[in-house]
């Protein structure tokens, strides 16, 4: 993701939990290094992601200014990633479900479903809002 805004997005229907956020460009040359605009650097896009059989979800703190207050953080949570937390209190009285917490700049998601899904890794622009609610 890009660590600096990714603009995440939610959108819950059903049993389903969207999230697209933008995502980092490995190829991005810098700002003040004499990159031409037409730079393939420059280039921006959306992930988009779902998560099926949702049982349960939090989006918002911590930020990563705070993420230091999160119970799983001495357990190696770390900043912008993705991580499956196996064992914890949350998955306590759920049957075959998993935890799965991303941690962007400005918050924080965790879910609780069954399965978790790539939809899409190159959505081409950043318009986060207009990939989720395209989901149907």
């Amino acid at each position: 993701m890009d660590t600096g805004a990714p603009l995440p997005a939610i959108r819950k229907k059903d049993d389903q939990l969207w999230v697209a956020y933008v995502c980092r460009n490995p190829d991005f040359p810098g700002w003040n290094r004499g990159a031409p605009p037409e730079h393939p650097g420059f280039d921006v896009w959306t992930a988009l992601l779902r998560f099926d059989g949702v049982s349960d979800y939090h989006f918002g703190a911590p930020s990563d200014e705070r993420l230091h207050t999160h119970p799983l953080y001495a357990a190696g949570l770390s900043f912008y990633g993705f991580y499956e937390a196996r064992g914890t209190s949350r998955l306590a009285g759920t049957q075959g479900k998993k935890h799965w917490i991303v941690t962007f700049h400005d918050e924080t998601l965790e879910v609780i479903a069954d399965s978790a899904h790539v939809v899409s890794s190159k959505i081409e622009g950043e318009d986060t809002h207009t990939a989720v609610e395209k989901t149907g």
